[in-house]
C-alpha cells in the first residue's frame, strides 16, 4: 500500500547518526517512487529536515502521509502548501491539554490534509480512559474514534463531518 520512511533525531531513541538517517531515509524514497507507491513519513523532531529532503527528491504532485505529526504549523503549513497531495497524520495525543502545537495544527490545517491515527501502542487517547473498566492502559487502532471526536471538538465542527472527510482523505491518500 504505501513505502513508509523517516527517522527520529533523538538520539536517545534512534541509535543512528544523522547521516545514516537521511541516507536511509533517501533510499526509501527512492523506493517508493520507483514503485509509485506512497511515502509515510516517520520524521518525529525531524520535520524541517524531513521537508527539506522531500522538497528535493520527492515530486510535488506525490502522496506523502506525514504519520503522527507533532510539529509546529509553520512547517506543517509550508509542507501541505508545497505538497498538494500530504496528509498530516493526528493522533491521540490531541487530546492532551498539554500538546499545543498539535492542538493548533488540527485546529489550522485544512481537514482535507488530516488523517486520523491511534499510532497503537503509543499515544492513547486521554479521552479514552472513560470507555470501561477494561479499556486497554495502551492504544488500539479501534480508539481513532476519540481521536476524531477531538478534532471535532477542536474545529467546532459535527463528528460526522469529520468522519465523512477522513474516509474521502484515506481514500486519497491509499486508494481504498
Amino acid at each position: 500500500v504505501a513505502i513508509t520512511a523517516g527517522g527520529n533525531k533523538n538520539k536517545d531513541l534512534n541509535p543512528y547518526t544523522i547521516d545514516q538517517q537521511k541516507d536511509a531515509f533517501m533510499t526509501q524514497i527512492e523506493e517508493a517512487l520507483k514503485l509509485n507507491l506512497p511515502l509515510v513519513i516517520h520524521g518525529r523532531s525531524a520535520e524541517s529536515d524531513c521537508f527539506d529532503i522531500l522538497k528535493e527528491k520527492v515530486p510535488k504532485d506525490h502522496r506523502i502521509h506525514f504519520h503522527c505529526y507533532t510539529g509546529v504549523w509553520s512547517v506543517a503549513k509550508d509542507m501541505i502548501n508545497y505538497f498538494p497531495n500530504m496528509y498530516l497524520g493526528i493522533t491521540g495525543l490531541v487530546t492532551y491539554s498539554t500538546a499545543t502545537d498539535v492542538r493548533e495544527v488540527c485546529r489550522k490545517c485544512p481537514l482535507d490534509r488530516i488523517l486520523v491515527e491511534t499510532d497503537a501502542p503509543y499515544m492513547k487517547p486521554s479521552n479514552a480512559s472513560y470507555v470501561d473498566k477494561d479499556t486497554p492502559r495502551s492504544a488500539s487502532p479501534s480508539m481513532g474514534l476519540w481521536v476524531a471526536q477531538k478534532i471535532s471538538e477542536i474545529r467546532k465542527i459535527e463528528l460526522d463531518d469529520v468522519l465523512k472527510q477522513i474516509r474521502i482523505n484515506v481514500k486519497g491518500m491509499y486508494g481504498i
